[in-house]
């Protein structure tokens, strides 16, 4: 979890670990687990038509509630972030709708990750709205996770980036709603470049291994 403080400026919170939230980010994660509750209960969900289309309608007033709300500028929140005057608020508007480890997103696992001396840990456990063959989880999924995993890393490094390239290689599948382990760390550093790599575990079997490049904004890597 990111420590709590009064400003903070784009090095100041680890990707994946958002501050304590604020009452208002206490109920958008109520709202959260709700919608990704139905998300999961509505795949093949053996019900009649009638009975659909109450939900539906239910549902679809929802949605027509939430159309007069205006929407955060996202370029706003980071202009306060270079200014170093960025507010918890605005950390958890950014981190808690990331798509894989945020709080407050409908389509996050969650995916969990922390740091664990040189290497980045997490753990997540997948449902069925995130299935590719049967019963397992899809491979595009995977990938987008092993990015945010491997993402990480730079905040083993202090640097700042984007993903340059992702190579994976999917050993074998990996099964939805069991308990996966992840782990994540530096090979090397050249210059802008962090080089990492990447492992999926499901009971101790590694499923996949992923091997990136990320390209930092900075010239230089903090520790170097």
């Amino acid at each position: 979890m990111t420590e709590t403080r009064d400003h903070y400026g784009l090095g100041d919170f680890r990707i994946g670990e958002p501050p304590e939230p604020t009452p208002e980010y206490l109920v958008r994660r109520r709202i959260g687990a709700a919608l990704k509750d139905i998300t999961d209960r509505m795949v093949r969900c053996d019900a009649d038509v009638e009975a659909l289309e109450a939900i539906a309608a239910e549902l679809e007033a929802t949605a027509a509630k939430t159309g007069g709300f205006g929407r955060r500028s996202q370029s706003a929140i980071y202009q306060k972030f270079f200014a170093r005057t960025a507010s918890r608020q605005d950390v958890l508007d950014i981190l808690d709708y990331e798509i894989f480890t945020g709080r407050s997103t409908p389509i996050s696992p969650p995916m969990e990750l922390w740091l664990d001396g040189d290497k980045v840990r997490g753990k997540a456990n997948l449902g069925i709205t995130f299935q590719g063959p049967p019963g397992r989880v899809h491979g595009g999924v995977i990938a987008a996770m092993l990015d945010v995993l491997m993402a990480k890393t730079q905040d083993l490094s202090g640097s700042v980036g984007v993903t340059g390239t992702l190579n994976i290689r999917y050993i074998r599948a990996t099964p939805l709603k069991t308990n996966i382990d992840m782990e994540a760390r530096i090979l090397r550093t050249e210059g802008r470049k962090l080089f990492c790599e990447g492992r999926f575990f499901v009971n101790g079997e590694q499923t996949v291994h992923a091997e990136g490049i990320w390209i930092a904004m900075a010239e230089s890597f903090r520790g170097k």
